[in-house]
Formats: structure tokens, sequence, C-alpha cells
């Protein structure tokens, strides 16, 4: 794999390659370089007896601006890109990169999403960025749903958001604005998932 730089983040596990086999492993990232990562495996919890065993290493690296959240990785594969994508595009954007769009759990998440996107995003001259997210909305019963299918977070919404002249008004996004910004414009709204924006797109990934 040619890489520009070493990964911010390695994730791995480890199992038996006998997938039958129910021992279990730890896995300790200890270093990272551009070619190679060193990683330490510990034994947690053999069941069954053995003197060698085959085992199977699935990893995954991440290239970006990141940050670890209790059981994410948030990051931005590029915290400099402003493209223009629908919900879709995005959520293919995050899956090509590793990851997922995020979901915004409660206020605590919120705030860390939203100090850390207002901190890593380069405005230039721009006086604001926007992300999708991976909750949606629904107009009807006026909730927010992860993609998991929990409920997502109510809360911290832009001027006069959620919008509800429309059922089609689905997918959520986050306006952010600069650390220079003293806007209270900004926040979560709800557009139609086929809505265009330009975006500096966040995505995440489950700790392993």
């Amino acid at each position: 794999m040619c890489m520009p730089k070493a990964p911010n983040y390695v994730q791995a596990t480890a199992r038996p390659s006998n997938h039958s086999l129910p021992d279990k492993f730890n896995v300790t990232i200890l270093e990272i370089k551009i070619g190679t990562f060193v990683a330490e495996f510990e034994l947690v919890e053999q069941i069954t007896e053995w003197d060698t065993m085959l085992i199977t290493v699935n990893w995954y690296s991440y290239i970006g601006n990141g940050m670890v959240y209790q059981n994410l990785i948030l990051w931005f594969p590029d915290a400099e890109d402003r493209t223009s994508m629908n919900s879709g595009g995005a959520s293919k954007y995050c899956t090509d990169n590793g990851g997922r769009l995020v979901d915004i759990v409660d206020k605590a998440m919120y705030d860390v999403v939203y100090n850390y996107c207002r901190q890593t995003i380069v405005f230039g001259s721009h006086g604001k960025a926007t992300i999708w997210l991976g909750l949606t909305y629904d107009v009807t019963t006026d909730m927010v749903t992860q993609s998991n299918g929990k409920p997502g977070y109510h809360g911290d919404w832009y001027p006069d958001s959620p919008e509800k002249r429309a059922s089609s008004f689905t997918r959520l996004g986050l306006d952010i604005r600069p650390p220079s910004s003293t806007s209270r414009i900004h926040g979560m709204y709800n557009q139609p998932p086929s809505t265009s924006r330009t975006v500096t797109q966040l995505c995440s990934a489950n700790l392993m």
C-alpha cells in the first residue's frame, strides 16, 4: 500500500483463523510508521487447549485529522476540502475512507463534534462550514434517529429548524462557524437527502 504519510490511527483485531475456536485476544498498537505498524497481542481468554495457533488479524488505517471520543474515531479525511455533495455522496465518501457519517447521540457529543469541527476545519475566507450527519428526522413524529435505529440528539438546531414543511426533509446536517465568529446562526438543520451542500465532511468509525 502506497501512503503519503504515516496513518494517524490504526485499528486492529485478532481472532483464531479457525472461526470455530472461541479464544479471544486484545490488540494494542505500539507504533505507527509510514509503511508498517507494531502491535502487541494479548491472549485474554484461552478456552481451547493448543500449543500453536494460526491467527487472523484485521486492521484498518486512517489518514487525516482525527480524535477519539468514547468508542469512536472522528476524523476529517481532508480538513481543507470543500466539495458539493448530497447526503448519499457524503455517506459514500466516508465509506470509501473506511468509516461512516457521524451520529450525534446527546448534548455532550454534540459539543465535542461541533468544537472539534470548528477547531480543525480550514475555513480560509469562508464564514462557515457544513457537514452531513448520519441522523435522520421524521417530520410527522418530530423524532431524530441514528443510523442504527436508536434515538439521536434533538437539540442545538439552526434557527427556524427543524423544517417541517415537507416530509422529504429527512436528513440532518450541521453548520459550523469558525473560532473567530461570534454568530449564533449555526447548528443542526434538516434537508431532503438529494440536496447538495458544499461540505468539509467529517467521518466516524467504531474502535475495535
